[in-house]
């Protein structure tokens, strides 16, 4: 709770708050899955399953892996199952592991583009965030490459190679590829490089 205090960052007091919540019993539980290489293992090979699940639960439900996507539009008749649109559209996608409920790292990369009614016509830039409440573990990110691919594809892609040291248990690195459409379509994934 010290850590978190100490980083004064948006969502360190809701997480704190959140710790506090918990009984005594998962409180040693939630610092005994941060302190052992298992909660990393676990978390590695959820992100590395060929199936995309948008939710894996881990160790009996304490532990929830969830994968996010979302876009939104300029134009408020966009949107999935409707009729294409052209103009500025954004698209994510999110990894986020929680224990007990309480959020512990988030990476998320995001992508900004133009369309016409029928085609993606320009891709702004992408976009990345990262949330940490795990002390003694660091993250960084590649620079973020854009582009839009051939047809009939068409999308608008970004992506970043996250990298994170961990204290006790060494490093990984993730590429994280967020990608849409003219018509609303999105997709991604975060997997082990």
């Amino acid at each position: 709770m010290a850590w978190l205090e100490a980083k004064k960052e948006p969502g360190a007091a809701e997480t704190i708050d959140q710790f506090k919540a918990l009984s005594e019993v998962k409180q040693e539980k939630f610092l005994d899955y941060l302190n052992k290489p298992d909660h990393f293992k676990a978390f590695m090979g959820a992100v590395n399953s060929p199936e995309v699940a948008k939710k894996t639960v881990l160790a009996d439900g304490d532990i929830v892996i969830e994968k996010e996507e979302q876009n939104s539009s300029t134009n408020p008749s966009s949107g999935f199952g409707a009729m294409a649109s052209a103009g500025d559209k954004s698209a994510w996608h999110s990894v986020s592991d929680t224990i007990f409920g309480v959020k512990v790292t988030t990476v998320k990369l995001g992508v900004n583009y133009h369309t016409t009614a029928t085609r993606t016509t320009k891709v702004y830039g992408g976009w990345v965030s990262h949330t940490n409440w795990v002390p003694a573990t660091s993250f960084s990110h590649s620079p973020i490459k854009n582009w839009i691919s051939a047809d009939p594809g068409n999308n608008a892609h970004s992506e970043t190679v996250w990298q994170a040291e961990f204290a006790l248990y060494g490093n990984w690195a993730c590429r994280h590829r967020v990608w849409a459409d003219q018509d609303d379509f999105k997709g991604g994934y975060l997997k082990r490089v």
